[in-house]
């Protein structure tokens, strides 16, 4: 009987990556049912996984989750949302958003909790961190053939024409670039906090090179100038606290400076040879346009009533001001509700129409929690992110965690670096309700804490034992 439960975990468990495999992947493999829903196949291995799962409970009548004792309240906090979610439909303008919305919600939710859930022991999440690298590094290959050849997979916003844009799986270059500011952090610090073989040193250290190689061809200001620093500035300044200071010599400092340099050295140098002088100017001009972006959200209005409703062409173009007067009609809307949320999606539907706009979604994630679920639900989501964070931290101490797994620390330790830069990350896509490398990251986090926490307990309780012995 413990071998038949054990080959059903098994399966269960090959299902479980086959859908991480698929949910980074996002909507390039997938079959077209209707002009607008794609039944992919992360969908397909989210409903196998999930039946499979039910049926395992039907049949033991229990379902072992006494593992997941440390994330419990991000569980609660899920099944929460999701309940405000469906009352928040009574006062919806759009029914049919706000059910397309709770079910995109009510697919990303167990996807981050099912990491905890499945990755239980280090092993597992090892396998699993292993999969998810190869998948990315998949994706910038296949990014890089399509900055040279302008290929582009039919899910991209440039397919079917000649466009030097450079999306990858994506739908855009925004969504690409948080990707990488997503992964950049994980791929950066295994260099020196894991004992890795030289070849494998290599290999990640190449597909860093051209990762940054892609986030310059994407033309990403706000993950190239703001997520990335901010996602490498605790990877720097927690240095000392994760990795043992007999290692952080002059000279292994050194060869790290030189590594990164040599880094956007090699990445500048690429896009010099590779990209398409159109790609290169596109680039170009995005990116050094930074400065004035940040200018044009400045000098622009800060009020819809000032001029007319007609969306602001300043000096970089309507990015920026579009960006800030989503924002504004954004809250405006938050308002009406009486900070209660305008409903799952429904900011979509106020925002059609709104004066000095020209797009629905907000482009902004921590706008589009607050604009659709109001101020609870805003304030908690918010409170659990700090509280990972802070997790995150203690796990990838060596001061509070000396006894923790090396391949924890480093899942800690870059889950926090990445969360952080997603501050600015999440200010890129146009909607992260679906975006699935930000759903995963949280995921990571929750299993590493459920994981990491639940071993220090473990060991907690018998260094007690020890001590309890050695007074008999």
């Amino acid at each position: 009987m413990s071998e038949l439960l054990f080959s059903k975990q098994k399966r269960l468990d090959r299902l479980f990556y086959l859908m991480i495999v698929f949910a980074l992947i996002g909507p390039t493999l997938g079959v077209p049912i209707t002009s607008g829903f794609n039944l992919t196949f992360f969908r397909i291995a989210f409903l196998l996984l999930a039946a499979g799962i039910a049926l395992r409970f039907a049949a033991e009548k229990k379902l072992e989750t006494s593992y997941m004792y440390p994330v419990r309240w991000y569980g609660a906090f899920f099944l929460f949302w999701f309940a405000y979610g469906v009352i928040a439909l009574s006062w919806s303008a759009s029914l049919s958003a706000g059910v397309r919305y709770l079910f995109l919600l009510g697919m990303m939710l167990p996807l981050a909790y099912s990491f905890p859930f499945f990755l239980k022991t280090t092993d597992h999440f090892w396998k699993a961190l292993r999969i998810l690298f190869w998948v990315y590094a998949a994706i910038i290959l296949f990014a890089v053939f399509e900055s040279i050849t302008l290929i582009h997979l039919p899910q991209s916003r440039a397919f079917g024409r000649i466009s030097a844009s450079v999306t990858s799986v994506f739908t855009n270059q925004n969504d690409l670039a948080t990707c990488i500011t997503l992964g950049l952090p994980f791929l950066a610090s295994s260099l020196y906090i894991l004992d890795l073989k030289r070849k494998h040193k290599w290999f990640i250290y190449i597909i860093g090179v051209l990762s940054i190689y892609t986030l310059i061809a994407t033309g990403s200001r706000s993950n190239t100038f703001f997520a990335l620093p901010l996602a490498a500035l605790p990877l720097v300044v927690l240095l000392p606290m994760v990795m043992d200071r007999s290692k952080i010599t002059m000279k292994n400092v050194g060869k790290g400076i030189i590594a990164v340099l040599v880094a956007f050295i090699l990445a500048n140098g690429l896009s010099m040879v590779f990209l398409s002088a159109e790609a290169r100017e596109q680039a170009k001009t995005k990116l050094s346009s930074t400065f004035g972006f940040l200018m044009d959200v400045q000098n622009s209005p800060w009020t819809v009533d000032e001029g007319g409703e007609d969306p602001i062409d300043a000096e970089t173009g309507r990015s920026a001001t579009v960006r800030k007067f989503l924002i504004i009609n954004g809250l405006r809307f938050l308002h009406q509700s009486h900070y209660m949320g305008v409903g799952p999606g429904n900011v979509e539907v106020y925002m059609d129409g709104a004066p000095k706009v020209d797009k629905v979604n907000m482009h902004n994630w921590w706008g589009e929690v607050l604009v659709n679920f109001g101020v609870i639900i805003f304030i908690l989501y918010m409170s659990l992110y700090f509280l990972m964070l802070w997790r995150l931290w203690k796990l990838a101490s060596l001061k509070h965690s000396p006894q923790l797994n090396p391949v924890l620390r480093w899942g800690a330790y870059s889950t926090m670096a990445a969360l952080t830069g997603y501050f600015f990350g999440g200010m890129a896509p146009s909607t992260a309700i679906h975006y699935t490398p930000m759903w995963i990251c949280y995921g990571i986090g929750l299993a590493i804490i459920a994981i990491g926490e639940t071993l220090k307990k473990k060991h907690s309780g018998s260094e007690l034992e020890k001590g309890s012995l050695k007074g008999v």
